[in-house]
């Protein structure tokens, strides 16, 4: 894990999307904590700020979810097939560890990643904390935890289409490619009984 760690960060995309991500995590939350103030001094009286701020339909965590399943692709497009196509994983197969230690050390190196971006919507949270009176605490973490989970779900799956294919381009828009079925797949066939059930249990935007 640790060795795929340091190739992750020795790489500018890690960096990059790192960046980007904070990026607009705090124009997401500026924008929609301005809209509050907003409404608030046309004389509307605010109410469930805490969701709003964070969960709502604008809120920091529901935007940072909509873009998610363009960074991951990024992040696992090299998790094996870069071992693949430099012929690198012959040596994996000849050292003394099993294919699930390979893969589970991959994996966590994601697991790692996803908890760095974690740590920066800590900043608008603690922001929330103590700016907002009386917040929903559990409300807040437990998106935080949503938005965690998520992330160990899209690098899991970067991570399989990484596995079949040695070119890294191929894996990404295999990744990004799925990643978009699951996420859009729940407005498919909503006047079909049977369609809508199956859809419900593949999408992932609806989680």
């Amino acid at each position: 894990m640790k060795t795929e760690l340091r190739v992750l960060f020795f790489s500018p995309i890690a960096w990059m999307v790192l960046i980007v991500f904070a990026f607009q995590a705090g124009l997401a939350y500026c924008d929609e904590y301005a809209n509050q103030l907003r409404d608030l001094a046309m004389g509307y009286r605010p109410y469930y700020l805490t969701r709003s701020v964070l969960a709502g339909y604008g809120g920091v965590f529901t935007q940072m979810l909509n873009y998610l399943y363009l960074y991951i692709p990024l992040l696992t497009m090299g998790l094996m097939s870069r071992e693949l196509s430099s012929g690198s994983i012959k040596l994996l197969y000849s050292s003394p560890v099993s294919n699930l230690q390979i893969v589970l050390g991959k994996y966590l190196s994601i697991v790692v990643y996803g908890l760095i971006l974690v740590c920066i919507l800590l900043i608008p949270l603690f922001f929330t904390v103590f700016t907002i009176k009386d917040p929903d605490i559990p409300l807040m973490f437990t998106a935080l935890l949503g938005v965690f989970l998520t992330v160990c779900a899209y690098g899991a799956i970067g991570l399989f289409m990484s596995t079949i294919t040695k070119y890294q381009v191929v894996a990404a828009i295999g990744t990004l490619a799925v990643l978009a079925v699951l996420n859009f797949i729940g407005g498919v066939g909503q006047n079909i009984d049977f369609v809508r059930d199956l859809t419900y249990w593949l999408s992932i935007s609806g989680r």
